[in-house]
């Protein structure tokens, strides 16, 4: 039978509301920065409230399977258990990386900004692509040696490496098209991918926190990608899409000798 919420439970579910609570003032919309604000506090609540119960779990798991090695004899039933407790460490340590995601999403620091070979950049984030999305097929446009950028190496090889997972997922076995071209004071990188094109009801929301359109998906990269190119000034925007597929634009600030 049903058991009864325990005031425990009540008072987690209590703070989480809190949590998405946008600071704003009544009977106004929260603007995206409230939002994006409010959806940090939330999920700086949720990691610290998952990673003591995940580090139990998992430690758990390590000393149980000590313990069946010693008192087991029987090396089929031990095998079968063995299985089920790196089921379990393995999805302990899925659950600990999306909390580490988390976290990296509320409290992202402030960037390095330096000198960066923005081709040097593609090239790596091209390659973490086609390591996660083997039958993604990368082109990357030969426009000859482009401008040097101001922004942080990480940070811009994390927000490209997103968008062109996102386009990997979208095109399926169908190219992703990779150009960069100067333009002014900024050097734009566009991100074309083959898939069916944004719909008009899922557009506006693209960059909100834990949306997807994807089941398994968190929700979390396209938003932190948004988060990182906005601090270091630059942009990142959805340039148009159709049925024939999704561009995607960055804009990077050359780097300046006075820089």
């Amino acid at each position: 039978m049903p058991t009864k919420p325990s005031d425990n439970s009540n008072s987690c579910r209590a703070r989480a509301r809190t949590a998405l609570l946008p600071r704003s003032r009544k009977g106004r919309a929260p603007a995206p920065a409230e939002r994006l604000e409010a959806a940090a506090r939330l999920a700086g609540w949720f990691a610290h409230q998952i990673n003591n119960p995940l580090g139990a779990i998992s430690g758990s798991a390590q000393l149980l399977g000590k313990r069946l090695q010693r008192d087991i004899a029987d090396s089929e039933a031990l095998a079968a258990y063995t299985r089920y407790l790196e089921e379990i460490q393995s999805q302990a340590e899925r659950c600990a990386r999306i909390t580490g995601e988390m976290l990296d999403f509320t409290q992202p620091g402030e960037p390095d900004l330096r000198r960066i070979d923005v081709l040097e950049v593609i090239a790596h984030a091209v390659n973490l692509a086609r390591y996660a999305h083997p039958e993604a097929r990368m082109e990357i446009a030969d426009k000859g040696a482009a401008p040097p950028v101001r922004a942080d190496r990480e940070w811009l090889v994390r927000a490209v490496f997103e968008v062109l997972s996102n386009a990997a997922q979208a095109s399926e076995s169908r190219p992703v098209k990779i150009e960069a071209r100067n333009s002014g004071a900024r050097l734009q990188v566009r991100i074309e991918d083959s898939g069916p094109g944004i719909s008009d009801d899922v557009l506006p929301r693209i960059f909100d926190p834990f949306f997807s359109t994807r089941d398994k998906a968190r929700g979390m990269g396209l938003t932190l990608a948004l988060e990182m190119m906005r601090k270091m000034a630059g942009s990142l925007k959805v340039e148009k899409t159709d049925p024939a597929g999704s561009v995607f634009m960055f804009e990077i600030p050359l780097w300046r000798p006075h820089d």
